[in-house]
């Protein structure tokens, strides 16, 4: 269904906009449904993951139908794959060109390096009872989000395609708004940009628009965190709105790390509300106590 729903969005993306937008939001909706569905009896994390995937397939249709909607050419099916199916982020204009002398091997090196170093903590913090959430969360986040993606960014590099860092060093971060739009999963954010806010940026005032993007992200969050679980609906969606609340508090008259300190408290102090404790246990807890087993299978 997942690759089906990829090949369709190349196709929706020939259509009219308004057509080939309703029929890839329409198919997103259909096939993360069918998947709620079919896994209702089972675990958790493979709830999760097949969600996920629905989520990410939909999406990836949505983008191109946007993206192609704005003049550009369209990708070779070849092109257009590899960037549906082998890669998190979501500009097909990466995957539109190819360039000679891409750095790639520093790449490697960091995701390596974060791959290790996540998986050392993460097994480490397995350790502890009752350890907090975010003492979880962060070496699991080193690991995927900056060591897996990283080598995933290292190879496409390496062919030739300049994809770009997707998670870049949080610790340098000067406010909230740089936080989600240069920080923190950059092809995430950019979606939201091209699905959510320049659509509706021609419909509705500029604040409309912003809030939208946060609510969107919050509903995008319920159906890849609560869902899976059958737990803590509607806090995904609050944890995104007081982030946006947050946004429109923040000023950029505050020292540098006065800021720092304001996306720290933001991001980590509500993070209950984003992993409710049946997703913490069902899910990131059992990632947990499964990596040492496929390890030693290895």
């Amino acid at each position: 269904m997942v690759l089906g729903l990829v090949v369709a969005g190349r196709l929706w993306a020939r259509l009219p906009l308004r057509m080939g937008r309703g029929f890839a939001w329409a198919g997103l909706l259909l096939v993360v449904g069918c998947l709620h569905w079919l896994l209702r009896e089972d675990e958790a994390v493979l709830r999760m993951v097949g969600l996920c995937c629905g989520l990410l397939g939909g999406l990836k249709g949505v983008v191109y139908v946007e993206w192609c909607a704005r003049g550009r050419r369209e990708l070779g099916w070849g092109r257009y794959l590899c960037f549906g199916l082998g890669w998190f982020g979501m500009n097909p204009g990466a995957f539109a060109r190819s360039e000679e002398g891409l750095e790639w091997r520093s790449h490697l090196r960091v995701g390596l390096g974060c791959v290790v170093a996540g998986t050392v903590l993460a097994l480490g913090v397995r350790q502890v009872p009752g350890v907090p959430l975010v003492f979880v969360f962060v070496p699991m986040s080193i690991g995927f989000h900056y060591g897996a993606l990283r080598v995933l960014t290292a190879f496409w590099r390496g062919t030739g395609i300049p994809v770009r860092v997707l998670f870049r060093n949080p610790l340098r971060t000067t406010g909230l708004a740089d936080f989600w739009a240069k920080r923190w999963n950059l092809g995430y954010s950019e979606m939201m940009a091209r699905v959510v806010k320049r659509p509706l940026e021609g419909l509705a005032p500029r604040v409309v628009a912003e809030w939208a993007v946060f609510l969107g992200s919050g509903l995008l969050h319920e159906v890849a965190i609560t869902l899976p679980v059958g737990a803590g609906y509607g806090g995904p969606t609050v944890y995104f709105l007081l982030h946006g609340l947050a946004l429109r508090l923040e000023r950029r008259g505050w020292p540098l790390w006065v800021r720092r300190v304001w996306v720290a408290l933001w991001v980590i102090g509500p993070l209950g509300l984003l992993f409710p404790n049946e997703f913490f246990e069902e899910v990131i807890l059992r990632c947990l106590h499964v990596l040492p087993g496929l390890m030693t299978e290895s």
